[in-house]
């Protein structure tokens, strides 16, 4: 699989992430194992992670970062991957007030790093912004972490442009450390409105353009939609479930199916691997974080990893010129 490095940093990812969200819960520890093995074997390196991943569907907290973390043990995994994982997410009982106090960000982190066993982390992102708060609050606890040796890098999950401006320019003056990389939904599919929530931040035609300059790495989640192209594609967008095309199902995106099933075609492909090269061929380092429930859509989505898409198939893709 390809890599590319992050800017300003001495990481070197895989073209695509693994998500890790279902791992301990839905999907059971022994598979789990299973799939980052076989991720791994197939030159993937980069894990994305969350102190809140998998505790809505109750039972034993944290289950995603402590199945990661068994997993790490086994056989010196650590040192084969770019680990990365989440905090300062709201409390899922109050989703509406921030947790980013400098006692919540170091509190999270702890608790990370106890659950996946680990004495740092690569990447560490902040899962949510609190606007309200100013950057200079966020970032000299974030600046605290890294010289403590808990953290790498930092990076924000969420954050809109302007505040990442912010950030970044208190950073600089102060000589602190700067955000790395963000991480945004992302994918061919258009969603529509309401398919996410309004905490989160979804890349348009505006935050497009600030990354392509600001010389940030991108983390893509939901990068392929919950499956909507790979599944309209194969069954017929009046199969599939009745939430998917809730959210994703428009003009836009029925347009986008069609032009990323012509693409594969005379790339013979799949549309999947268009959909994923859609963002892996982007101008700036931007890496699609793919979530498999199993083995095979584990394989289907890797087909895309080497793919890679000229500017010319991108705005065919995007837009139908060329």
């Amino acid at each position: 699989m390809q890599t590319k490095t992050i800017p300003n940093t001495d990481l070197q990812i895989s073209n695509i992430g693994l998500g890790t969200a279902a791992w301990g819960s839905l999907v059971p520890a022994d598979e789990s194992f299973k799939l980052l093995d076989a991720y791994c074997a197939a030159g993937g390196n980069f894990l994305d992670t969350a102190h809140v991943y998998a505790d809505w569907l109750g039972g034993e907290r944290h289950k995603s970062e402590k199945t990661l973390g068994q997993w790490l043990k086994r056989g010196g995994n650590r040192e084969r991957v770019v680990l990365s994982t989440k905090g300062g997410h709201p409390d899922l009982a109050t989703p509406l007030i921030p947790r980013l106090s400098p006692e919540e960000i170091a509190h999270d982190l702890d608790e990370s790093l106890a659950c996946l066993g680990v004495h740092h982390i690569d990447i560490y992102w902040l899962h949510r912004d609190d606007p309200k708060r100013p950057v200079a609050e966020i970032m000299e606890p974030l600046h605290q972490q890294v010289r403590l040796g808990k953290v790498r890098y930092v990076g924000c999950a969420n954050w809109q442009p302007d505040r990442i401006r912010a950030a970044q320019t208190y950073a600089r003056q102060h000589g602190l450390t700067p955000f790395v990389a963000s991480q945004v939904q992302w994918s061919l599919a258009v969603a529509n409105p309401g398919a996410f929530a309004s905490d989160h931040a979804l890349m348009d035609a505006d935050a497009q353009t600030y990354y392509a300059s600001a010389g940030l790495g991108v983390a893509c989640y939901t990068s392929q939609a919950r499956g909507f192209m790979s599944k309209a594609a194969a069954v017929g967008v009046d199969f599939l479930k009745p939430e998917l095309r809730r959210d994703f199902e428009n003009a836009e995106t029925l347009a986008r199916l069609a032009r990323a099933q012509a693409l594969a075609l005379r790339l013979n492909t799949t549309v999947s691997a268009v959909a994923l090269a859609y963002i892996t061929s982007q101008p700036f380092v931007a890496v699609p974080i793919i979530g498999p429930l199993d083995a095979k859509h584990l394989h289907d989505s890797l087909q895309g990893a080497d793919l890679t898409l000229s500017p010319e198939m991108l705005r065919f893709l995007a837009t139908g010129n060329s």
